[in-house]
C-alpha cells in the first residue's frame, strides 16, 4: 500500500493532538535522492518508532472549567504543561520535512499513538481537530475522549422537553428520533439531552478521502471515576444517573456511518474505574444491563476528598474496559433520573 497523504514541504501538520496501537501496516517509499530515504524501509520505520511513538496518550486538549451554581463558565484553567509534556520527547519536526518523509512520518505518528481529549471540552475542540487533520484522519488508530453526563431537560407527559436553568443547555431537543416512543404517556421528570456534536465526531471519523482498506480504529470513551452509564454504584448527596442513552446512540451512529465492508473499521470501547470491592460486589449488575467487561487491571488511586494537605488516601481500584452487547430491535430512551430531587422542577423554564 503506497502512502496517499497529500503533504507539501511547507505544510503544517497539526500535532496538538499512547498506548501503542499497531493497527496499520506502513509501506514506505524507496524512490528518492535523499540519503535518509535511501535507507532501507525497515530502518526508516525503526527510526520513526523511536522518534514518534509515545508510550502514553498524547494530550491534545486538557482544561477545567469553573462556574458558580447554575451559572455559565466564567473561567477555564488550562493544563498546558500536561499537554506539552505528553509530546515533549517526540521528534515532531519529521512531520514538517520533505513531502515523502512528512507523509511517512505522519502515517506512523497518527496510526501508532493514542490522542486524548480530557476535561470540560464539550466535544467541539475534538471536531475542530479532526477537521484540521484532513487526509491524516484516515491514519488515526486510537482516539480517547472524556465524556460527561449529558445535560438535562424536564420532560412532560406529552414528550415535550423544557430547559432547566442550568449552564450549557444549548442543543435542547425533543425526543431523539432514533429512540422508539413509549406506548403510553411519557414519564415526567429530568431526562438527558444528547449533544449532537458526538454524532458529528463519529461521522468525521468515517469521512476519509483516501482508500485505506486496512483501517482499524478504536474510540475510547471515558466517563470518569465511578461513572458507569446505566447504573449508580455508590449513592451520595447529589447523585445522578448517567443513563444508557448515550452508549446506545453511539452504537447506532457507529452502525450508521460504518456500514458494509467498513463495518469493523471503528471499535467503541468505554473505560471505567471503581473500587475493587464495589467491582466484585456489583459486577453482575453491570453485565446485567448489557456491558461486556474485559481487560481488568488492579491499581491504586490517590484520593483526597477535602483537598487538604496531608490527607491523601490510597484506594485500591479496578480499571477495566467495557463494550455494549449488540442490541436488536427498537431502543427506548431511558426514563427520568430516579435520583432527581423533585424541588428542582422549580428551575424549569416553560417559556421555551
Amino acid at each position: 500500500m503506497e502512502l496517499t497523504a497529500n503533504l507539501s514541504y511547507n505544510d503544517k501538520v497539526d500535532v496538538r493532538a499512547g498506548e501503542d496501537t499497531p493497527n496499520t501496516s506502513i509501506k514506505l517509499s524507496n524512490l528518492s535522492r535523499s540519503k535518509f530515504l535511501q535507507l532501507p524501509a525497515e530502518i526508516r520505520l525503526r527510526i520513526y518508532s523511536f522518534s514518534l511513538n509515545s508510550p502514553s496518550p498524547i494530550i491534545v486538549w486538557s482544561a477545567e472549567s469553573h462556574r458558580g451554581n447554575y451559572r455559565p463558565i466564567h473561567k477555564r484553567t488550562w493544563h498546558r504543561e500536561k499537554m506539552a509534556s505528553s509530546r515533549r520527547n517526540l521528534a515532531l519536526g519529521l512531520l514538517r520535512c520533505s513531502t515523502t518523509v512528512a507523509a511517512e512520518s505522519a502515517q506512523f505518528f497518527y496510526s501508532r499513538n493514542t490522542f486524548r481529549f480530557e476535561g470540560d471540552h464539550e466535544y467541539y475542540p475534538v471536531i475542530t481537530w479532526l477537521e484540521k487533520l484532513n487526509d491524516n484522519r484516515e491514519y488515526l488508530g486510537s482516539l480517547e475522549i472524556t465524556v460527561r453526563r449529558p445535560i438535562t431537560a424536564w420532560q412532560l407527559s406529552d414528550g415535550s422537553r423544557h430547559k432547566m436553568n442550568y449552564p450549557n443547555t444549548r442543543g435542547l431537543a425533543s425526543h431523539h428520533p432514533y429512540f422508539a416512543s413509549p406506548s403510553g404517556p411519557y414519564e415526567e421528570g429530568e431526562v438527558e439531552i444528547i449533544d449532537p456534536a458526538i454524532e458529528t465526531i463519529i461521522s468525521l471519523l468515517a469521512k476519509c478521502e483516501g482508500d485505506y482498506d486496512q483501517r482499524k480504529m478504536t474510540l475510547y470513551l471515558d466517563p470518569g471515576y465511578y461513572k458507569i452509564p446505566g447504573i449508580v454504584l455508590f449513592e451520595e448527596e447529589g447523585t445522578s444517573l448517567f443513563s444508557l442513552d448515550l452508549p446506545n446512540l453511539v452504537d447506532i451512529w457507529r452502525t450508521k456511518y460504518f456500514s458494509g465492508t467498513n463495518h469493523d473499521a471503528l471499535k467503541i470501547v468505554w473505560k471505567a474505574e471503581v473500587g475493587i470491592s464495589d467491582f466484585h460486589e456489583k459486577r453482575h449488575l453491570i453485565e446485567g444491563i448489557g456491558w461486556n467487561i474485559t481487560d481488568m487491571r488492579e491499581t491504586e488511586r490517590i484520593y483526597n476528598p477535602f483537598r487538604r494537605p496531608g490527607d491523601d488516601r490510597v484506594i485500591p481500584t479496578m480499571q477495566f474496559l467495557m463494550r455494549r452487547d449488540e442490541v436488536f430491535g427498537p431502543i427506548t430512551a431511558a426514563g427520568p433520573d430516579p435520583y432527581t430531587r423533585w424541588y428542582e422542577r422549580e428551575f424549569v423554564s416553560f417559556d421555551d
